[in-house]
């Protein structure tokens, strides 16, 4: 018996010592596993921190730093503030609101209510603080629509100027009527057609505003833009806001284009130069421009194209001169604007007349990009490659129905290709074109 409670008390003592030592390995080990978690945490953590400084850090310290002097000096930002760096500002609008009720509100907007119960508002004011340009041509249909657009806008401190391109509709009339219970418009109209180019910087230099907007009276502005575009463009001392635009058609479903950029703004003329060549929005419809700034732009290019009757690639013409006076230029994320395409079923006009002046126009503006960029390979072969090509494109299905100015036409052609900033691949695609023109050159020679 004695024998038996000993091997017991021997069996109890070789279990404790056992779980003792199973207990002391599992503490070690999950104390093993608690520090390779602790660790990988750590780890983790470093990594994080690492790319929040070099690849985060230069955006939203800059910001704090531009935000807290905005605060500290209670103004407007000036260049001296942010002067000392080329990166870019960014910011993050909380505001924005969903592609679903920015559609709701296009509905809305199509089907125009006019309203003058606050007739007070609508004084017109000696300096506004931005100027709405409007060019029609023989487009009385849309007048209301984007006048009732305007009107829904938060902003109502505006001068609004419609520049007729000499319609011989109702036009007048409408705007006339318009002009009866609101005071801010202003109308100007051309004894003649000369096309949204000459009328576009008429109504700039008319313009009162320190910022404009330039739209055309089929499309539609949206999501209180005009408000928005502003105060973002004092806030940060811009000179010109560029905002999101969606492209559709009016019973169609909509395209949301997003900007190439993320939000921010540029302090670089050559980065802002870089806008341009890179296609990043020609459009001048999707931006708040200071006013001062475009007049200097219609100077710049005055040399050359204010007395011409353009007929293709107006927002290109005036953008690229905006861009060389321009300092600072911003990204707001917001959809400001709404491009209504035109009917598939719109027949193109092909005929000589057309046809020869589409192309004296753009050569002529494609010789003047070229002279007036920078000698630097970034502006030349982006302009060969863009603007170029992209001119071309639009314009391909005319080809066959120019009967003179061969002889311009090669010259500047020969210009592209005897230039030591293009690549062999762009001389090619260059070279095709002239190849083409010279083809309809000897077509009509017959």
């Amino acid at each position: 018996m004695l024998n038996t409670n000993t091997n017991i008390n021997f069996q109890i003592e070789r279990m404790s010592f056992v779980n003792e030592k199973i207990r002391k390995r599992y503490k070690h080990n999950n104390k093993s596993y608690r520090n390779i978690i602790i660790f990988s945490i750590i780890i983790i953590s470093c990594i994080f921190s690492f790319y929040l400084i070099f690849f985060k850090s230069p955006k939203t310290s800059i910001k704090k730093e531009v935000i807290k002097e905005v605060i500290k000096s209670n103004a407007t930002l000036n260049k001296q503030i942010f002067n000392y760096t080329n990166k870019m500002l960014y910011w993050k609008d909380q505001t924005s609101l969903e592609e679903i009720k920015v559609k709701a509100e296009i509905r809305q907007l199509l089907e125009p209510k006019l309203s003058f119960e606050n007739a007070s508002d609508f004084i017109k004011r000696e300096n506004p603080k931005v100027s709405v340009i409007i060019t029609l041509h023989n487009q009385e249909k849309y007048i209301k629509t984007i006048y009732s657009c305007i009107q829904k806008q938060e902003m109502k401190d505006l001068e609004i100027i419609f520049v007729d391109d000499a319609s011989n509709d109702n036009t007048t009339n409408i705007i006339k009527e318009l002009m009866d219970k609101d005071k801010r418009i202003v109308y100007l109209k051309n004894e003649e057609n000369k096309r949204a180019f000459y009328s576009r910087n008429r109504g700039v230099l008319a313009a009162t505003g320190e910022y404009l907007i330039v739209i055309d009276p089929d499309d539609l502005l949206l999501n209180n833009i005009l408000l928005k575009a502003y105060e973002t463009a004092k806030m940060y001392n811009l000179d010109i806001v560029h905002f999101y635009m969606m492209i559709g058609y009016r019973e169609s479903p909509y395209v949301w284009r997003k900007l190439k950029y993320v939000s921010g703004f540029l302090t670089n003329n050559s980065q802002i130069r870089g806008i341009f060549y890179n296609s990043i929005g020609r459009n001048l419809c999707e931006k708040l421009i200071r006013r001062e700034i475009y007049v200097k732009s219609v100077e710049f290019m005055n040399k050359e194209f204010y007395n011409e009757n353009y007929r293709v690639n107006d927002d290109d013409t005036a953008f690229f001169g905006i861009v060389h006076v321009a300092e600072t230029y911003g990204f707001l994320e917001q959809i400001g604007y709404f491009y209504i395409l035109k009917p598939r079923n719109t027949p193109p006009v092909n005929n000589a007349n057309n046809a020869n002046e589409v192309f004296r126009s753009a050569f002529n503006i494609i010789k003047y990009f070229y002279i007036q960029s920078d000698n630097n390979t970034l502006e030349k072969s982006q302009m060969a490659y863009s603007y170029f090509k992209k001119s071309m494109s639009l314009n391909k299905r005319l080809l066959m129905y120019v009967t003179d100015g061969f002889d311009y036409i090669f010259d500047v052609l020969e210009l592209y290709l005897t230039s030591p900033y293009l690549n062999d691949i762009q001389k090619a695609d260059i070279n095709s074109y002239k190849t083409k023109f010279i083809e309809q050159k000897n077509k009509i020679k017959k």
